[in-house]
């Protein structure tokens, strides 16, 4: 999206009349085409999906997609290029639909009436065209994109074919041809027969020093539904060319800085493309001149390339705020051009970029957005655009959450009275939770405790994080494959962090084993009195002391729960006893079973107990 401006000519130089000032009038109609770049949806440093302002823009265009061939794919094929953003539907705000994010984006859009494009190709995808566009390939290739628009939701397309030469004519007309094939293929479905489908063409700024509006131009304008205008950085280094600022709304005095939006417009007009067609671009980035470079106007010839950037990811307003440069230097505002920049005296060299001294840095900014808009809602003579482009919608943000330069761009271009949405603007209405079922089985068991597996199903309406409960008097001592806690009868079983949610009809095991509570001990009722018998039998004697055994029978038809009985008419003292305990009162034996064998079942006799006495 970022368009290489062409050398200066200096033998071809035209004069270049700066714009007076404007009143801006109130317009409708205006378009706000906005890119979010999905590669940058994970980055907690950029505008997260669900914080953009999807009112904020009449165009919201997802980026992006590539065609095949060129080192990538196969010709004809629709190559990814949003990374995770259009594959992953187990993280991001979309999860609860099962969404990725950029199907997530495109429901956000549509829910407030914002029409969503997809943004085909980009910088250095010359030869991918070039291959996906040939006679033999270009129906597949067309059958392919619209397939994935209407499989995405998509209203529309950008198709961002840059680097064409002027005299490149071959590739000039597969263009062309790719936007007229797309047009017929996709309203030919029943998706776009109520609503046509929307095409957009971003093109360069041009440099009124040597260029024309050529031909190609004006048959891609008259082919696309906005013709968009890539005047991001509009300045080039060396070659006659001056230091200059960032986008420049109107054109400077000197003619070595030939470029700006009012004149690219212009000649556009000129050449029979109506203003209507036509919108300005705004970058949410900036450009850097280093030292001894210190404001626009300076010559550039003779210093080394390097001295000069404009890499979006690098002169971010992101990270332009992060760094330090917006708290340093002093501003300035260029009245010619509708610009600003910040100056550092001395140099300005940021902790985290010890490699990179600026000497000033110009950028786009709530003052520079704000001129563009009145300029672009002017009805005066020479001024006026269709709306706007911004490159890109991630880098307005210095939170992550809040965007002031999306906002004041819908401010400037579609509502007077715009703020800060917050960080949940137009959300989606919340779909109810998942619902969770569970099957259990013990898979093994041992009286006092077991193991089993749950099989927990999402039978909801819902996808994402997933929490199943239930009531359990066990005591669970382990639990894999999941979260867990337990508290008061409830045990609550959460999917782990690894793996946190369940889609719809998705089922996953969880595996834990619980000790079961101790029985309580029943007193049992006492035995009716003559239940238990006893007979005692002498096995030896020897005058002066002997040995007898005693056989102790249940009499009733229930077991008798920790027998005792008195055993009467003990001779002598007792010695030793065994298979039993006692206790003597007189001659009277209380006599019980053993703690190994306490107990005596219905009519069974216990013959083990025996004992030795003396005389």
């Amino acid at each position: 999206m970022k368009f290489k401006l062409k050398s200066l000519a200096a033998a071809t130089l035209l004069s270049i009349a700066a714009t007076a000032p404007w009143a801006a009038q109130a317009q409708t109609g205006k378009w706000v085409t906005g890119y979010y770049g999905g590669w940058f949806a994970g980055s907690t440093m950029y505008q997260a999906p669900q914080h953009v302002d999807m009112t904020a823009m009449t165009h919201f265009v997802f980026g992006r997609i590539g065609p095949g061939g060129g080192g990538q794919g196969n010709p004809g094929d629709v190559i990814l290029g949003g990374g995770n953003s259009q594959t992953d539907i187990d993280h991001g705000p979309g999860v609860p639909w099962e969404k990725t994010v950029e199907d997530y984006l495109v429901m956000r859009a549509h829910q407030v009436g914002t029409k969503a494009l997809i943004m085909l190709g980009g910088e250095n995808e010359n030869a991918a065209f070039h291959a996906s566009c040939l006679p033999g390939v270009r129906a597949t290739f067309v059958k392919n994109l619209v397939d994935y628009m209407v499989k995405h939701d998509y209203d529309g397309i950008d198709v961002d074919w840059e680097g064409i030469d002027s005299k490149d004519t071959e590739n000039q007309a597969l263009l062309e041809a790719l936007i007229k094939d797309l047009r017929v293929e996709a309203n030919a479905r029943p998706r776009y027969q109520d609503k046509p489908v929307i095409i957009t063409f971003p093109g360069g700024v041009l440099n009124p020093n040597y260029e024309k509006v050529s031909d190609h131009v004006k048959r891609l304008a008259a082919l696309v539904d906005q013709y968009n205008i890539m005047n991001y950085t509009g300045t080039w280094f060396n070659y006659g060319w001056e230091t200059s600022t960032f986008a420049p709304l109107t054109s400077a005095a000197s003619k070595a800085r030939p470029t700006s939006v009012a004149s690219t417009i212009q000649m556009l007009e000129d050449a029979g493309v109506p203003r209507s067609k036509v919108g300005m671009g705004i970058g949410f980035y900036g450009l850097n001149y280093k030292p001894p470079f210190a404001k626009p106007g300076q010559p550039t010839d003779g210093y080394p390339m390097s001295d000069f950037s404009f890499t979006d990811t690098v002169w971010s307003w992101t990270l332009l705020n992060k760094l330090g440069y917006l708290d340093n230097g002093t501003y300035v505002w260029e009245n010619e051009t509708q610009t600003s920049y910040r100056t550092y005296p001395g140099g300005y060299t940021p902790a985290a970029r010890t490699d990179t001294t600026s000497g000033y840095i110009s950028y786009e900014e709530p003052a520079t957005i704000a001129a563009k808009g009145a300029w672009a809602l002017s009805n005066r003579p020479g001024e006026g655009a269709a709306g706007t482009i911004i490159w890109l919608v991630n880098y307005g943000t210095t939170d992550g959450v809040n965007n002031p330069l999306l906002t004041a761009t819908k401010k400037a271009f579609l509502d007077p009275n715009a703020t800060e949405p917050g960080p949940n603007p137009n959300p989606l209405d919340p779909p109810p939770p998942p619902v969770i079922t569970a099957q259990k089985t013990i898979t093994s068991d041992w009286g006092t405790g077991y193991c089993a597996d749950m099989v927990l199903t999402n039978t909801g309406p819902s996808a994402g994080p997933w929490t199943y409960t239930e009531t359990l008097a066990d005591t669970v001592t382990s639990l894999w494959n999941g979260t867990w806690s337990q508290s008061n009868g409830q045990l609550s079983v959460s999917g782990p962090s690894y793996s946190p949610n369940l889609h719809i009809g998705q089922s996953t095991k969880v595996g834990f084993c619980a000790t079961r509570p101790a029985k309580p001990v029943e007193t049992p009722p006492p035995p009716p009195p003559g239940a238990l018998t006893s007979t005692v039998k002498i096995t030896a004697d020897w005058t002066s002391g002997y040995c007898a055994n005693i056989a102790v029978t249940n009499t009733t038809t229930s077991k008798v729960v920790s027998w005792a009985v008195d055993v009467p008419n003990i001779q002598g003292t007792i010695t030793s006893l065994w298979s039993g305990k006692y206790t003597m009162n007189g001659t009277t034996m209380h006599l019980s079973g053993p703690d190994w064998n306490k107990d005596l079942a219905a009519g069974a006799t216990n013959s083990d107990v025996g004992y030795c006495a003396t005389r």
